[in-house]
């Protein structure tokens, strides 16, 4: 087991700058982010679900009136917020003429609400899902759209989340994290078999499969890793897009952090929990790699935990347990410390030209694997019981993270 924890981040990683640098070089190293003027772009509907955005709305309907795309409508669906949402949105309706406002009496949850405009208000080949707290750049929707064009089997392209509040260290952490360790995972994920999930807060449809498979699902915390689970046991593709740039908004604060991870891990154990056919038919055998090392990634986090409780009875009681694994960094943290930089190194290389900045986060690399590995394996413990063995019926039901008012210069 201890070898196990030691060496699974080490050999992941190494699959990650591999699988990363393979994509950039053949799949976008030689891409632009110009819209080509030779192709006849769909028309699209865009679906922004909200529940007391109150911070954050405004900002982004602003970036909505200034995307350069020929044809594109805005649904916002205010699930029942309890604050000045709705009365910030009707303003840029009223003046808007591509945007419209669905507010719904009860709360229902996302999945729930976005299905709602999706079954009765979208007829367009394209759906786009954005978070409120999302701010996409003017060209956006030219690069997440234009791979429909190409491949009739593509269900769904996820955009390129990157952190636009770094001012404090938490902040910073998630910021090398998202360029570091999502963005470079979808990428290698894309090389070697299926993409575990697409980015919520930034994605594209195909609104016929969407409607085929019925939609987003209300019984699981992470409607988006469910949705790009079914999309792909249908065997439609799903794509990454790292030229379609979404600016995130990031937890502040350690407590909606863990709130947010361990909605994620919840998500994680719900996913194997709906989708564990996938090894019992040879039709999915795509979706064996993706599955198996999520299920690795889920058995590491206990191991961890265990490992971490065994060195801490040892040095309370001064036992003479062989095994333990000290949360700690002792001599392997420097091992995986330089890993890790190694990793980040190559996630600024190929995401440079999205983020100039990255680079600026590199001092705060050394203290991910403590940081991270820690609360990671405690949400993945904290969640298991109730993602394998709890009721899942209003599993979509959602309450907002705590946001900050941003004015970002994009």
């Amino acid at each position: 087991m201890a070898y196990f924890i030691f060496f699974y981040p080490i050999i992941m990683s190494i699959v990650w700058i591999i699988g990363g640098l393979y994509f950039w070089a053949r799949r976008e190293r030689k891409q632009t982010q110009k819209p080509e003027s030779n192709i006849n772009y769909p028309p699209i509907t865009i679906l922004v679900p909200c529940y007391n955005e109150e911070n954050t709305i405004a900002n982004l309907c602003t970036r909505l009136t200034k995307l350069k795309y020929p044809d594109y409508h805005v649904i916002f669906i205010d699930d029942a917020s309890t604050d000045s949402t709705a009365d910030i949105i009707r303003k840029f309706v009223y003046k808007t003429n591509n945007f419209h406002l669905l507010r719904l009496t009860q709360n229902s949850g996302k999945a729930n609400a976005l299905n709602y405009a999706l079954f009765n208000f979208v007829n367009t080949p394209i759906t786009v899902i954005i978070d409120a707290d999302t701010i996409i750049v003017e060209n956006s929707l030219y690069e997440i759209v234009k791979p429909f064009l190409f491949q009739p089997r593509l269900g769904a392209v996820t955009g390129n989340p990157i952190v636009m509040n770094k001012e404090y260290f938490l902040e910073k952490l998630q910021a090398a994290e998202f360029a570091s360790i999502i963005s470079l995972i979808k990428r290698s994920q894309r090389v070697i078999s299926r993409v575990l999930t697409v980015s919520g807060c930034f994605a594209a449809y195909n609104t016929k499969v969407l409607k085929e498979i019925g939609g987003f699902s209300p019984f699981t915390a992470t409607e988006d890793i469910d949705i790009t689970w079914r999309i792909q046991k249908h065997f439609y593709e799903v794509w990454f897009v790292p030229q379609a740039i979404a600016y995130i908004q990031v937890p502040s604060n350690l407590k909606e952090f863990f709130k947010q991870r361990r909605r994620w891990a919840l998500g994680g154990w719900q996913l194997l929990r709906i989708h564990k056919d996938v090894f019992t038919s040879w039709k999915y055998r795509r979706l064996w790699l993706i599955y198996l090392e999520f299920m690795l990634s889920c058995v590491w986090g206990i191991s961890f935990v265990i490992g971490s409780i065994i060195w801490l009875i040892n040095f309370i009681f001064h036992t003479d347990f062989y095994f333990f694994v000290s949360p700690f960094p002792q001599w392997y943290g420097s091992i995986i410390s330089l890993v890790c930089i190694t990793q980040f190194i190559v996630a600024i290389f190929v995401n440079h030209q999205y983020d100039k900045k990255l680079w600026k986060e590199l001092f705060w690399i050394p203290w991910y694997p403590l940081f991270f590995f820690c609360f990671g394996a405690l949400s993945i413990v904290a969640t298991l019981p109730k993602g394998l063995f709890g009721s899942m019926e209003k599993a979509g039901i959602w309450k907002s993270p705590e946001r900050k008012k941003i004015n970002v210069s994009i």
